[in-house]
């Protein structure tokens, strides 16, 4: 969305000038059905592309992009996420999976290996690979050691992986969009907001970010939804 902003104000174009594509029936499924489809409703509204069920790239060229499926779509500029993959010497160790992935318990505890654990992008619990979901399984592992430390009791420390996802998106003109969902976990929390506020929060967070050398605050979290969720008129 920032980009159409980029375009409209350079007048270069406009959303009809963007295509989204995803090899699923949905993209950024992660984020739960209920937000994705509202955000998808507005898209469309505006005038993006959308195209789904692509379910692979065949070939990509200077001139566009074309999809195992048939379709193509004509492209100056591409951004394609490419899949997560685990590093190579980590496939076949006996504390990851198939893939290379490091197996944990929702302690983030490998459960054949009591003093090996993994958090973020390395721990096959992890999914989707995003960085609010690292926060929350660092935390754990934090109070795990502590644990084994005898600094904290069971009863304090063993708080099991509740993954939700955050997402704060540039929509341009100063605004953003603000996402915070379990849905895709089994939850039934599915929140969407749009502003000004969920748009200050995330120009916070990069330069807190960046002060902090990517230590986020554990508070941060409970913040931006305070912030966002309780403070924004309906």
């Amino acid at each position: 969305m920032a980009a159409a902003h980029y375009l409209a104000e350079t007048k270069q174009g406009d959303p009809s000038k963007i295509t989204v594509f995803t090899p699923a029936e949905l993209i950024a499924e992660d984020a739960g059905e209920t937000v994705v489809k509202q955000l998808l409703d507005l898209a469309t509204k505006m005038g993006f592309n959308y195209l789904n069920n692509t379910q692979d790239i065949k070939r990509i060229t200077k001139d566009g992009i074309e999809f195992a499926d048939g379709r193509s779509v004509e492209a100056e500029l591409k951004i394609i996420f490419p899949d997560w993959k685990a590093h190579e010497f980590m496939r076949g160790l006996p504390i990851s999976d198939s893939e290379g992935f490091v197996v944990t318990d929702l302690l983030m505890r490998n459960p054949k290996y009591k003093n090996v654990f993994a958090a973020g992008d390395a721990a096959a619990v992890t999914m989707p690979k995003l960085g609010a979901i690292g926060h929350q399984e660092c935390e754990i592992v934090g109070l795990q050691i502590a644990k084994d430390l005898g600094r904290l009791s069971p009863e304090q420390a063993d708080k099991p992986l509740q993954p939700v996802v955050y997402c704060i998106g540039d929509m341009g003109g100063g605004k953003a969009f603000y996402i915070r969902s379990n849905t895709w976990f089994g939850g039934d929390e599915a929140v969407l907001k749009m502003g000004h506020v969920p748009y200050m929060l995330k120009m916070q967070y990069r330069t807190l970010f960046m002060h902090n050398k990517g230590k986020v605050p554990s508070w941060g979290l409970d913040f931006a939804e305070m912030a966002v969720e309780h403070h924004i008129p309906k």
